[in-house]
């Protein structure tokens, strides 16, 4: 019986409709190594693996994905390929536009794995994550959060997915620099917080660690809001930067 699947494709075409399908699978890695020109997004991506317990999905944004049986999934690892056009319409969405309305359709792929106790994210996926907002999945058995930032990728979506993390032990910032927008101040300090309500009095996180810090006084004031907002918060960890990519933390 298969337990193990890696796929390690050079590409993947923009015409197909793709479907994982194994009872007894139990670890699933898919990584593409393709150039941007050939990571368009795939017509459809399905998994119906009910016993799989690890994914790593480091590859695009299917326009859909019409079956994600993943109900017993544990650990999860997500990268997502994006083309600098498509953080544009993610940034300007338009509702009528049929990249937007695609893009959106991960809201199927996440709410198929809200049962995960492990979650790695990218900042991609922060920016895609950002058109979801509204009707996000609760993740009730999410312990440990991981998240990869950058300076030019956005945190729009950390509000909500902080507050639908009722039960969240351990978050893992993988860097705080990021793209500053309205919507990010809710979970930092990047914009005035006056009169508004931060998501972090609600998240139940005892743990925070800091990877990848530069010293910047930006970073500082980050972390002092942290300390400041989260109101369960037991320990914090200051990590210097270490120059870890996203792929070796998808590797590990």
């Amino acid at each position: 019986m298969l337990k193990t699947l890696i796929i390690k494709a050079k590409w993947i075409g923009s015409e197909w409709d793709e479907t994982v399908s194994s009872a007894s699978l139990r670890k699933l890695v898919i990584y593409c190594q393709g150039g941007c020109a050939d990571l368009l997004n795939s017509k459809s991506i399905s998994f119906d693996t009910p016993s799989l317990l690890y994914l790593v999905y480091s590859v695009f944004v299917a326009e859909d994905y019409p079956k994600v049986n993943l109900t017993n999934l544990v650990e999860a690892k997500f990268n997502l390929m994006l083309l600098d056009e498509q953080i544009e319409q993610i940034r300007e969405p338009n509702d009528e536009d049929d990249v937007f309305l695609r893009l959106g359709n991960v809201l199927k792929l996440f709410a198929g794995i809200r049962n995960v106790q492990k979650l790695y994210l990218s900042a991609n996926i922060l920016e895609v994550l950002s058109l979801c907002c509204e009707s996000f999945p609760v993740f009730n058995n999410l312990k440990i959060l991981r998240i990869r930032s950058a300076e030019d990728r956005g945190w729009q979506a950390m509000p909500v997915l902080l507050r639908n993390c009722p039960h969240l032990e351990t978050l893992v910032l993988e860097g705080l620099i990021h793209y500053v927008t309205g919507e990010c101040g809710n979970a930092c300090d990047c914009k005035s917080r006056e009169g508004i309500v931060s998501s972090l009095l609600s998240c139940p996180v005892k743990k925070v660690q800091i990877k990848g810090f530069k010293g910047t006084m930006r970073e500082s004031s980050m972390i002092w809001h942290f300390m400041t907002s989260f109101p369960c918060l037991k320990e914090m960890e200051v990590v210097y930067a270490d120059f870890t990519t996203i792929f070796e933390i998808l590797g590990r």
